[in-house]
């Protein structure tokens, strides 16, 4: 087992790294990074394993507070041998991110290996006493040829595939308005009665950061933008980053025909497998049925797990991350 240090690469160099690694993902990318980088974050890379053979690796992102202390986040990480991820990786990424306080919290979106949970117990890793994201996701495999990934579609699926086909026009969105792309956010928060989900500056950020990583749609019916969709296409890995329909965009099924050319151009583009995020069935019914009907399975994910520096930290610094962390960081 060798030893973690920091990865002092450019960033397409740690780029071509991580895409060698299994579970390489948009948010351990450089792309990613410069995204939050627009919003306080700065990152931390670590590596163990021979220059070309690397075994695991991980980026955080660190947030910088009042008192030295620091706060360490890593969506999407640590990549490669779980195994691998031990007290060294800790040391590393605090002694890396500097500070005389850390609160550090990871999360992974591979499935939940019952061994690899285990080892990460043995290694002095724990659980969040309150998690941040869902521990289960619904992922489809890419590797069919369409018309067998068409066949997987529910039967009310492909009938509203139909429907959206029909009706709304969807285009790549190549040069988006930040402001119209809030537009359809604020309808969606108003017909729903959610919280704020993204606003332009975060949504310029992400067009601009991501640039030909990211595979931005929308559906357009009479001119008018009603429904506007984006997956981050990484190594053989797409992951679902935005998702907004007005009410007149459910009311021609935009959403089927959105999700539907995203899948298609994630496999052009190498993609095996698209992750759709999780869903609550109870509180999401229909958000649930809708990412069932691709044909994706719901699996469990190994997920959250935190440490922080001194150890004593890690409760009151893990129950009071909500205002600085979430899945959108």
């Amino acid at each position: 087992m060798g030893p973690w240090s920091r990865a002092s690469l450019c960033d397409a160099d740690w780029d071509a790294a991580l895409a060698r690694l299994a579970d390489a993902n948009a948010f351990q990318s450089s792309a990613w990074a410069r995204h939050k980088a627009n919003f306080g974050w700065r990152p931390v890379r670590a590596m163990t394993g021979p220059a070309g053979a690397e075994r695991a690796a991980v980026q955080a992102l660190v947030k910088d507070l009042p008192g030295g202390a620091r706060l360490l986040w890593s969506r999407g990480g640590p990549v490669g041998d779980s195994a691998l991820w031990d007290a060294g990786l800790r040391e590393t990424l605090t002694r890396e991110a500097g500070g005389v306080l850390a609160y550090g919290r990871v999360c992974s979106y591979r499935a939940l290996d019952p061994a690899a949970a285990q080892a990460l117990s043995a290694a002095g890793w724990e659980r969040p006493t309150r998690a941040l994201d869902r521990g289960m996701t619904y992922l489809l495999g890419l590797a069919p040829e369409p018309e067998a990934l068409r066949e997987r579609l529910s039967v009310n699926w492909r009938h509203n595939l139909k429907r959206g086909n029909e009706r709304a026009v969807v285009a790549d969105w190549t040069d988006p308005d930040p402001a119209e792309m809030e537009s359809v956010y604020r309808r969606l928060e108003s017909l729903k009665g959610l919280a704020p989900q993204h606003r332009a500056d975060s949504l310029g950020s992400l067009v601009r950061a991501l640039g030909p990583s990211l595979i931005l749609k929308r559906a357009v019916v009479d001119g008018r933008t009603v429904a506007l969709r984006a997956c981050a296409v990484f190594g053989g890995a797409a992951v679902d980053l935005l998702a907004a329909a007005t009410e007149e965009a459910r009311k021609v099924y935009a959403s089927y025909s959105l999700l539907w050319s995203l899948l298609l151009e994630s496999r052009r583009r190498g993609a095996l497998g698209y992750d759709l995020g999780g869903a609550d069935p109870d509180a999401a019914r229909g958000v649930a049925d809708f990412k069932k009907g691709t044909g994706a399975r719901l699996i469990e994910t190994l997920g959250e797990w935190d440490f922080a520096v001194p150890t004593a930290l890690r409760r009151p610094a893990g129950a009071l991350i909500s205002w600085t962390l979430g899945k959108g960081a």
